[in-house]
């Protein structure tokens, strides 16, 4: 992490100087400012409030950084994040980054700046592992909850390998041979696994997979339907009988894509989610999906980063992985 050094040295004046623009406490000639911000820029320096505010107070509040405040997924997430953390004195703050490439740096600024203690991540993509790895060598609490790359940290996360392999198993089970799998966010560790669970059990049954089969609905109504449209469309040889989403809502697009199609769910098209939002079991709904543990990843993640916030000396990274539920309803042909 740059220091005030670094910056003095790139913009070729004192400590002091740049001591004082930071701080706004003297005047600075406009010349000398704008080559002490052009230096911070250019070197991503944020003033660590954190440690300065570590040895006199700590903040008590938490940052929980999640992807869609819209998405029915994070409510249960976020309420288990916000009992646990009261319970202990927190508070908790909600952060957006609508899954945007690149959204993790600006949303951590809080980290950096002191106004909040430490992080819970539900967002973190394969690409933000150079990043995170930075925050922990600089020392920031952080708990990483649902979408956990590989590294050493701190995760709280479902078993999305084994969702993907049962989702695909049990239509496999019904029969199925043509069953499609509909991605997620690119670089996901979610999609990553999930889909990798679909493939096992696909190579299991000794089922070849076709590229067209894999086409990415993003867990969003709108992409998902346009994407089980294309599907719909392909040769009778080639269009798939069964379709797993890799999400709930997803799977609501794929559901009306089949209707304005004129087939028949779970006839002519057998649909699965993932999730198990309040959605999938309503009566004109009875979506066949895989239950997330979203309260329990949301309480353990909390649970932990206060943990580490109270033991700032605890190395240990504490890696659970919670069980998960395929829930059989209609969408399959499967009846109670």
């Amino acid at each position: 992490m740059p220091t005030i050094k670094d910056i003095a040295k790139r913009a070729n004046v004192s400590t002091a100087t740049v001591s004082y623009v930071i701080n706004n406490t003297r005047y600075v000639s406009p010349e000398k400012r704008e080559r002490v911000e052009h230096a911070i820029k250019e070197l991503n320096y944020v003033p660590n409030a954190v440690a300065r505010g570590l040895r006199v107070r700590r903040s008590k509040v938490i940052s929980l950084i999640i992807a869609d405040i819209a998405n029915p997924f994070y409510p249960d997430l976020a309420k288990a994040c916000e009992e646990t953390a009261k319970k202990e004195g927190y508070t908790v703050t909600i952060m957006n980054t609508n899954d945007e490439q690149g959204s993790l740096p600006k949303a951590v600024s809080q980290l950096r700046e002191g106004t909040v203690e430490g992080l819970i991540v539900t967002t973190a993509l394969n690409t933000d592992v150079p990043f995170l790895e930075q925050l922990l060598q600089e020392g920031y609490p952080i708990v990483l909850a649902h979408r956990c790359p590989e590294m050493d940290i701190d995760t709280v996360m479902a078993d999305n390998f084994q969702g993907g392999f049962e989702a695909a198993n049990h239509l496999i089970e019904l029969g199925h041979a043509k069953i499609a799998f509909m991605r997620g966010v690119q670089h996901s560790p979610i999609d990553a696994t999930r889909t990798l669970g679909y493939k096992k059990a696909m190579e299991l049954a000794g089922f070849h997979i076709l590229e067209e089969w894999l086409p990415t609905g993003l867990a969003n109504y709108e992409k998902s339907y346009q994407e089980c449209m294309r599907l719909l469309e392909l040769p009778k040889d080639k269009r798939p009988t069964a379709l797993i989403n890799i999400g709930d809502i997803g799977a609501l697009g794929a559901i009306d894509a089949a209707s304005d199609k004129g087939l028949s769910v779970p006839d002519d098209l057998a649909v699965i989610g993932f999730d198990d939002l309040f959605l999938a079991n309503l009566r004109s709904v009875q979506l066949t999906t895989v239950r997330m543990p979203r309260f329990e990843i949301g309480q353990r993640a909390t649970e932990r980063l206060i943990e580490k916030m109270k033991n700032r000396t605890d190395s240990r990274k504490l890696q659970v992985t919670l069980p998960v539920e395929l829930i059989k309803r209609k969408t399959c042909g499967w009846k109670k």
